[in-house]
């Protein structure tokens, strides 16, 4: 505009010369109302940020006194606000910038008319912490109050020794369960996994000595059952930790069958003189390749023979033969006894350990035909048994495991789940569950994808995600609203849910710290059977304390799990990628936005994983938001368009 003006002035003055046209007294050409005046103005750096009512100096000339500098939005709509304490010499200007934010673009008004200059960039809009009532009852929206239902059939992982002690012993115990299952309804889960609780000679209970007991520290028989109806009046259901791929080595079964080459339970574990030898001829159906560091000497008289412990000497792997008659082996048999007799007690399903290692190759279709086999025989006594396997691997690998189990424990989710938020990189993560999806469902169509973060074997969910300070605590808070709000069937690690702390390093005893229920002096639950190494009060705080704390994990874990429970969409519903998802840009990659759809419900979830404040941009019409973290600002730029502000690792949820 400035260059056309310019060059009209050339022509003009030519014109004149050459006496083709009158001047007005001065000898000036009158002036073009539509033209923008000479003016420059030496616009900031597209890196500069300023803030609104901060008064700035810039190169500037060819203003006047009627000259008005003004702001409008980003957008380029709505009204000019000008600028105030406006200055101008012959080649500078200063002005004082309108305190009302989200403006962008700079105009020069004059005449009643504007002109573009171009734009300035300025701070985001700060956020106020969110208002306690706001967080709870979600009462800027017009949100769904949870009714009960437990829709989303989320569970929760005990490791029993470290849960509640009832009795004083540093032990943690079934009545100490019993006494908190109020605690667990309120949170809003709808089933309880328990670690073993079989007698077994180790802590951790995965090597069995009786598979149809309780470990006398654990409590009895009437104390489990006292659990189980507990656990029933309140809509929670029980699974129970099955370990059939191997027994302890202090097992009746085992010591048995080495005592007694003629033990009626001598074929339930795999004996050889040779086993190189015999696997190689095919004599031991159970794995096909020789691992020596997998075969252990024993004695049986004066004759010595290595048997078979795939994880050490302590736990002799179960013979069950060839898998084509696997179910005719007395083993396979007296597992499933134990099965049933659990299912007697009331029991809901199982959680089958290291179900990959049962036949030694993972990769061929002898475990998914074992499993179908089990779960088929115990399902004749109870129709809707619960069933969920742990395949420690890749979706590719546990996929062909549907067909024979109905649930199965989803790594990979938690893997895609954490590099997302330890790189603020989210963009992929619903394509990656989605294809998951499609994945799980060419083997099972009615298959249950078990997400989770961490458990019982695995570094904890926030020691990964950022060591034990502030961060760690915010992507904690920030992978439990993904895991609630995402595709399948959450589980929870007790202590997830208060953002406990754990590393392996020196030990798997590190990720299963006593649960923190109180302050010492008022924590009659507390375990002590071992002193926490990183899970303490200090450094994680306690359930009473965190429920006082409208901001703490463990009320975004109440939060997010009431709306899971209350909306199908989010318990139950597909996920789908958004219409503006474009995979060949990366230009959003610090969101994670998808759609939830069930029963006529349409949400969209919308994660901000990074450090910083972001605006997303939204081009749909929307009907509400029903929930939002951090005081997220959706401001409505037209009826198909807004946009959201949102602080650090915050999330948004909004019906379409």
């Amino acid at each position: 505009m400035i260059l056309k003006h310019k060059i009209f002035c050339l022509l003009w003055a030519f014109v004149c010369l050459l006496g083709a046209c009158s001047d007005d007294d001065n000898g000036t050409p009158p002036p073009d109302p539509d033209e923008m005046p000479i003016v420059n103005l030496s616009m900031p750096s597209a890196t500069a940020i300023y803030k609104p009512g901060q008064t700035i100096s810039i190169g500037g000339y060819g203003f006047t006194e009627s000259s008005v500098i003004a702001f409008r939005s980003a957008a380029d709509t709505g009204a000019y606000i000008p600028a105030t304490n406006f200055k101008f010499t012959d080649y500078n200007i200063s002005f004082t910038t309108p305190s009302v934010y989200d403006l962008q673009k700079v105009y020069l008004q004059q005449n009643s008319r504007q002109w573009l200059l171009g734009q300035m960039q300025f701070e985001a809009r700060p956020f106020e912490p969110v208002d306690p009532d706001q967080m709870t009852s979600i009462s800027q929206y017009q949100s769904k109050t949870w009714d009960g239902i437990k829709r989303a059939g989320i569970f929760y992982e005990i490791f029993v020794r470290s849960f509640a002690d009832s009795d004083g012993d540093g032990i943690g115990d079934l009545k100490g369960i019993t006494a908190k299952m109020d605690y667990l309804n309120e949170l809003g889960v709808a089933g309880i996994w328990l670690t073993p609780i079989n007698p077994s000679p180790s802590y951790h209970g995965y090597d069995v000595d009786d598979y149809s007991s309780i470990k006398p520290e654990y409590g009895t028989m009437a104390d489990f059952e006292e659990l189980v109806n507990k656990a029933h009046s309140l809509g929670i259901k029980v699974i129970l930790d099955f370990v059939i791929n191997h027994t302890s080595k202090t097992h009746p079964w085992f010591t048995d069958a080495c005592s007694n080459e003629n033990s009626p339970y001598r074929d339930y574990f795999l004996f050889s003189k040779d086993p190189q030898a015999d696997i190689a001829a095919g004599r031991i159906p159970m794995t096909k390749t020789y691992n020596a560091g997998q075969w252990h000497s024993v004695a049986t008289g004066t004759t010595e023979y290595k048997y078979m412990g795939m994880f050490s000497d302590w736990m002799p792997e179960i013979n069950y033969g060839a898998v084509n008659e696997c179910e005719n082996s007395p083993a396979f048999k007296a597992i499933c006894d134990a099965g049933r007799f659990w299912l007697s007690k009331g029991v809901d399903g199982f959680r089958l350990d290291a179900v990959k290692h049962i036949y030694q190759d993972e990769n061929s279709d002898e475990n998914p035909t074992f499993l179908k086999k089990f779960y088929t025989e115990l399902a004749k006594t109870k129709a809707d048994l619960y069933m969920v396997g742990e395949a420690l691997a890749e979706h590719n690998t546990v996929a062909p495991y549907y067909e024979g189990l109905p649930a199965l424990f989803d790594f990979s989710s938690w893997y895609r789940m954490m590099y997302a938020i330890q790189n603020s990189h989210a963009k992929w993560f619903p394509k990656d569950m989605i294809s998951y999806q499609d994945e799980y469902a060419a083997y099972r169509s009615d298959f249950i994808d078990a997400t989770k973060l961490s458990n019982h074997d695995e570094d904890r969910a926030r020691s990964v995600l950022g060591g034990s300070g502030n961060l760690s605590l915010e992507r904690a808070k920030m992978a439990a609203a993904i895991l609630m709000t995402s595709v399948g069937s959450p589980y929870i690690y007790y202590g997830e849910e208060i953002g406990m702390l754990g590393m392996k390093t020196n030990g798997d005893e590190n990720v299963r710290d006593p649960m923190l229920w109180d302050v010492r002096a008022q924590d009659n639950y507390r375990t002590t059977w071992r002193t926490s190494v990183y899970s303490t009060e200090a450094t994680v705080g306690t359930v009473a304390g965190q429920a006082e704390k409208v901001n703490s994990i463990y009320n975004i874990y109440r939060y997010f799990i009431k709306l899971r429970n209350a909306y199908p969409a989010l318990a139950t519903g597909k996920m789908t990628l958004t219409e503006a998802f474009n995979d060949a840009e990366d230009n959003d990659k610090n969101f994670m936005v998808f759609y939830r759809e069930a029963e006529g419900e349409k949400l969209l979830v919308i994660h901000n994983v990074s450090n910083t404040l972001k605006t997303y941009t939204l081009k749909k019409a929307i009907k509400q938001p029903i929930a939002d973290t951090k005081g997220t600002g959706l401001k409505k730029i037209s009826d198909n368009e807004y946009l959201i502000y949102m602080p650090a690792y915050s999330s948004i949820i909004i019906e379409m």
